[in-house]
């Protein structure tokens, strides 16, 4: 494949999000002449960040938290040269509120066998009793056994039980889910546990109880997430010879005989190119789609994928609140508490707390003033120094669709990166990475599909594994 210098691009990546710019970066950096086309006017999709013209802070449309075992994702940000903007752990410590202001925390001993010390850290879990610990250490074998090459059943076969039956059927009683698991689960995938698939759970204990010291650590961004990676890739791409295009909406995609050939755009211009990558959600898709491809059966699943919203509030006080970075709210309506000063440094007026619900079904309709009495109450509850704090300025967020939802059954609904028409690619973080709809399976993704690229007939060889 032809890369460098000339009029017409190689390779079409339509989205600017995690899984388009990691694609798109990828092609780049090994001579790929790329077009990124974003329909909206900024890159980042559903993971950017602007400045609030009230206080003049940078916010992020959510809240997201990074793990070492992002490992696409920490490729892709030494890539285009950001991985210094993200502050990770040392080691695993994930601090808890109670009610009345008490704390206490997850953490691993350093010891020299990593199961040694995730037993260590369970049987030091806080807030239950010793009996209670040691059944957590029942789900630690199980993800254990299946975790063995060739022991027990594929993932998916855990696709039609709910983390709460799954769990329970492990022995795990209401104390260990309400302090330990159920947090973990809504953090993670975004969905209340009793309507999450245990097969996207799987994924996520695998890393956690099964991986490594270094990959368990949580991260969090010292700047906001558009300084973070959509300017830098943006940079990059420029840099070598790809092209970059706000509003440049994709009104459909040229697919004929089973073969892309390009893009027509929402003016009216067709760009041709051997290759596309569609990195967007997907009711986005299906509209590109011409109706006799989007009727495919490849594409079936698309229709039936649901989404789970996600709603954050920002609080900028006059004086400080915590100094925790973060930590788990347990019992709270809202689920977890961000100090933005203590890892993203002084930034405009005031000292802001964000607080975060995952699947906020029940708080994506409500008014920004009840929204804003629900925080402050679980904010004076468990942060009772709050009270005497002067709120100066409040800011919610929310995102209906922060990304699908993992369900009973779902599993097989998400389509495979390579798709029944030649020279088309899928991308997102609702694609089948095998992990629930993260910033890591958006990576994952990206990289595959421009893997998958070069790796095509007529395309030349080289690009890393």
């Amino acid at each position: 494949m032809p890369g460098g210098a000339g009029k017409n691009p190689d390779v079409i990546v339509v989205g600017g999000g995690f899984a388009g710019l990691a694609a798109a970066t990828l092609l780049a950096e090994n001579g790929a002449r790329t077009l990124l086309l974003e329909a909206r006017p900024h890159l980042g999709g559903r993971a950017r960040s602007w400045i609030d013209s009230d206080t003049g802070s940078v916010v992020d449309n959510g809240q997201h938290l990074f793990m070492g075992c992002y490992r696409e994702t920490l490729l892709f940000l030494t890539r285009i040269g950001s991985l210094d903007r993200l502050c990770l752990q040392p080691r695993l410590r994930v601090p808890f509120l109670e009610p009345g202001g008490g704390v206490s925390a997850f953490s691993l001993p350093t010891l020299p066998i990593f199961s040694w010390s995730v037993a260590a850290g369970l049987l030091r879990y806080p807030g239950l009793a010793f009996r209670e610990r040691l059944g957590l250490m029942r789900v630690g074998r199980e993800v254990r056994r299946r975790t063995r090459a060739g022991s027990g059943a594929p993932a998916d076969a855990l696709d039609d039980r709910s983390v709460t039956s799954w769990l329970a059927a492990l022995g795990q009683g209401t104390a260990a889910l309400d302090r330990l698991w159920n947090p973990l689960a809504m953090a993670t995938l975004n969905e209340e546990p009793e309507r999450a698939s245990a097969a996207m759970f799987l994924p996520v204990l695998r890393e956690l109880l099964q991986g490594d010291a270094s990959g368990c650590r949580l991260g969090v961004p010292r700047v906001g997430l558009s300084d973070l990676y959509a300017d830098p890739a943006s940079h990059f791409l420029r840099a070598r010879g790809s092209e970059v295009r706000l509003r440049a909406q994709v009104r459909q995609l040229l697919i004929e005989g089973g073969r892309c050939s390009g893009v027509l755009l929402a003016d009216g211009a067709r760009v041709q190119v051997p290759q596309v990558i569609a990195a967007v959600p997907p009711g986005e898709l299906l509209e590109m789609l011409p109706p006799d491809v989007a009727s495919d059966p490849f594409f079936a699943g698309c229709y039936r994928l649901e989404t789970s919203p996600i709603v954050s509030i920002y609080l900028w006080f006059g004086s400080p609140v915590t100094d925790l970075p973060f930590a788990g709210l347990i019992g709270g309506e809202w689920q977890w508490l961000f100090n933005r000063h203590a890892f993203a440094g002084k930034e405009g007026p005031g000292h802001t707390v964000t607080l975060v619900r995952s699947a906020a079904r029940a708080f994506v309709e409500a008014s920004r003033e009840a929204l804003l009495r629900r925080a402050l109450d679980d904010l004076h509850r468990f942060v009772p120094a709050s009270r005497r704090a002067v709120l100066r300025h409040a800011l919610v967020i929310k995102e209906k669709r922060a990304a699908i939802s993992p369900l009973r059954g779902a599993f097989g609904l998400r389509p495979s990166w390579r798709t029944p028409c030649a020279g088309f690619h899928l991308a997102g973080d609702w694609t089948a990475t095998g992990l629930p709809a993260t910033i890591e399976g958006a990576t994952i993704s990206g990289h595959a599909c421009a893997r998958q690229v070069f790796e095509g007939p007529g395309s030349r060889a080289g690009l890393p594994a």
